[in-house]
Order: C-alpha cells, then sequence, then structure tokens
C-alpha cells in the first residue's frame, strides 16, 4: 500500500522549483526494479511534464504526470555534486 501524503498543487509547485535544474531521477518500474537517470525537466504541462534524460543513449526524454510522484513512482532531487577543496 502506497502513502499519499501530498496533494496535486503540492507536488506541482514542487516540481515547477526543479524547472532547469539538474536533477537525479528515479523510476520504480515495480517488481524491484529501480532505474536512475540524471537529466532535467524540459517542458511543464497541467497534468504531465517533460524530463530530458541526459546519460542514456536509448532514452532522450519521458513523460510523467504528477500522480507519479505523488505515488513514489518517480523520484526527483537535485544533483547536488560536492566539490572537494584540497588545502
Amino acid at each position: 500500500m502506497r502513502k499519499v501524503n501530498n496533494s496535486i498543487d503540492k507536488v506541482k509547485e514542487f516540481v515547477t522549483t526543479l524547472e532547469g535544474k539538474k536533477l537525479k531521477i528515479s523510476v520504480n518500474k515495480g517488481r524491484k526494479r529501480i532505474v536512475k537517470y540524471t537529466g532535467s525537466i524540459q517542458q511543464l504541462f497541467p497534468q504531465v511534464f517533460v524530463l530530458n534524460i541526459n546519460d542514456n543513449k536509448d532514452i532522450k526524454s519521458l513523460s510523467c504526470s504528477y500522480h507519479d510522484v505523488i505515488c513514489g513512482d518517480i523520484k526527483l532531487a537535485e544533483d547536488i555534486k560536492t566539490i572537494k577543496i584540497d588545502s
């Protein structure tokens, strides 16, 4: 059973704040198959959004609904790389 803690409006706001930023994308394809990509949000629409995938030769873009984020099938996080400075 999946938890639904967010409303569609909160998810839309969250996705809007991530537009244009580098993202880590995790896609749950079922039966313990989780695929990870890096990319960014290409376009936003009222019911869906389009992800631009950078690191995969087979898939260039992926369309997702906001419901996928609520259910946990799609997880989005900013791709923040830490830089070590040697002193």
